[in-house]
């Protein structure tokens, strides 16, 4: 009974890349398609390797281990919202979930009225969070 219950949703997770391995190919793809889409000036990233997720307060994962991949995210903004864009465009652009811990902003230095007329960055944001995936303890090797 609580297979046929929670079938769907597993197969949803199943598509969605969440379960199973960790997915660093994948994510590096996606992630240089945002870039030839331009949702911003320009980004970097780092993608640290996979390890255990202790979420605090702590969780129980049932028969799921939870691991998380650390990611930086550097930004050159034209506007605030290119930020927004560009996580809106990671979750409709790449499976997987990603989870954003937090932003900070920096107004560039220099003239912000020049730089808006020529199109040049005048934010950089940085960004921490990660990539979850979920190993079910079960899952035949």
């Amino acid at each position: 009974e609580n297979m046929s219950k929670y079938a769907d949703e597993y197969g949803v997770l199943l598509e969605r890349k969440i379960i199973g391995n960790d997915q660093r190919l994948d994510w590096m793809e996606g992630m240089e398609r945002l870039r030839q889409i331009n949702l911003v000036t320009d980004f970097g990233y780092r993608i640290a390797p996979q390890k255990k997720y202790a979420p605090q307060p702590p969780l129980d994962g049932g028969n799921f281990d939870i691991n998380f991949s650390e990611t930086k995210l550097q930004f050159e903004l034209l506007h605030e919202a290119q930020l927004v864009d560009f996580f809106v465009g990671l979750d409709k652009n790449i499976k997987g979930w990603y989870q954003l811990e937090g932003c900070s902003l920096q107004r560039s230095a220099g003239d912000e009225e020049g730089a808006a007329r020529s199109g040049t960055s005048q934010l950089r944001a940085e960004c921490s969070g990660g990539w979850i995936t979920l190993k079910n303890r079960n899952a035949q090797p």
